[in-house]
């Protein structure tokens, strides 16, 4: 397990790597104000969602968003399978500017589904203002991990309330689904000297964040999508990896449930491969059937008999939520169409008719891979 933990920082790197990546011709970073982030708004917005499953997606940086490049992906939409895009509205920052709206209503002239990407809990924005919400160190000194990211603290519930209320604009700029990456903690270390770090039930904690941030959201607008992004961990582990991230548990609170089952970010040995990036039909294929049977043995321990009949129906229906990130990038391997089409074939082989996403960090993505 400690092999496998270590691929946490990998994958987060991967994701930190999209934000330096086409800075020519963007503007200042839009940031709103915790203020009016954490406007506890009454209404209930009535929202037109497009209708699209499943969904095929490439993955958009606010670099790419906001520049000539998005037009790329764009017309990618248009020749080929891809039917979504997935676009980064915060991280360290909020980028809901009039462009990303007039954005996202573009995107639905051509029918293409848009989903707001929000990391929750990785993020620096608010260390001036609000340092309480952040971890710290015993001695009082605002914690940073090994790459130098500060994290919110996920018991702080009034960054709970700051991410709901972003989650809300985004869905105010008329996104068809928010997705959530970085619900959990930070990945501690033994030395690392942080109060609160070896807080108990973790996952209970993630467990109730989910619970507040889908139900509120569903009251504000119920036909919005959401979606959570977890480790690919998470389906060969049946604990929360010291992150409280527990697979099974959190399947029920989102639409979309989405694992990050990129080959290269497995270790040397997993499904008997020295090199697991050569083999993503395997790796992608064993990883989902493991995932399959957690989902199965809850749906069995909630029914309290094994009999196939009042155990499939509900199976299958949790089924068409598990919708996996797959890796269109050269680590550990060339990853050329014939991989991704690997990657996406066991998928299919595996019963998942959700969809799937694709993630470049540079955003060009391999259209010998999609199918016309």
């Amino acid at each position: 397990m400690k092999s496998k933990l270590i691929v946490i920082s990998i994958i987060a790197l991967l994701a930190a790597a999209g934000a330096v990546f086409y800075r020519f011709g963007f503007g200042k970073k839009i940031t709103i104000a915790v203020s009016s982030a954490l406007d506890d708004r009454r209404d209930i917005k009535i929202s037109n969602h497009l209708a699209i499953s499943p969904q095929k997606a490439v993955y958009a940086t606010v670099w790419t968003a906001h520049s000539e490049k998005i037009n790329d992906l764009i017309k990618l939409a248009g020749a080929t399978e891809i039917n979504s895009v997935v676009i980064d509205v915060k991280d360290n920052g909020v980028y809901i500017d009039d462009h990303i709206k007039n954005l996202v209503g573009a995107l639905h002239q051509k029918n293409i589904y848009a989903i707001a990407r929000i990391i929750v809990f990785q993020d620096k924005s608010q260390i001036k203002n609000h340092p309480d919400w952040y971890f710290k160190k015993k001695n009082g000194e605002i914690w940073k991990d090994a790459r130098g990211w500060y994290w919110m603290n996920p018991e702080n519930k009034t960054a709970w309330a700051y991410n709901l209320a972003i989650a809300k604009q985004a869905i105010d700029a008329g996104f068809d689904e928010i997705n959530f990456d970085y619900i959990r903690f930070p990945a501690f270390s033994k030395k690392d000297d942080v109060a609160g770090g070896d807080a108990p039930a973790k996952n209970k904690i993630i467990d109730g964040f989910a619970s507040y941030l889908t139900s509120e959201l569903k009251k504000y607008d119920a036909g919005v999508k959401l979606s959570a992004d977890l480790f690919a961990f998470n389906m060969l582990d049946s604990g929360d990896l010291g992150i409280g991230q527990k697979f099974t548990d959190l399947y029920g609170y989102f639409d979309y449930v989405c694992p990050m089952v990129y080959p290269s970010h497995y270790s040397v040995g997993d499904f008997g491969f020295a090199n697991p990036a050569d083999h993503p039909y395997e790796v992608i294929f064993g990883t989902i059937e493991k995932g399959k049977e957690q989902i199965r043995q809850k749906e069995i321990a909630a029914a309290g008999t094994t009999t196939p009949s009042l155990i499939d129906p509900s199976f299958k229906k949790d089924l068409k939520k598990l919708r996996p990130w797959l890796q269109d990038f050269n680590l550990g391997a060339m990853y050329d169409g014939n991989m991704i089409r690997k990657e996406k074939q066991a998928l299919y082989d595996s019963g998942l008719t959700a969809g799937w996403l694709l993630w470049n960090p540079r955003n060009v993505y391999t259209a010998a891979a999609l199918d016309k």
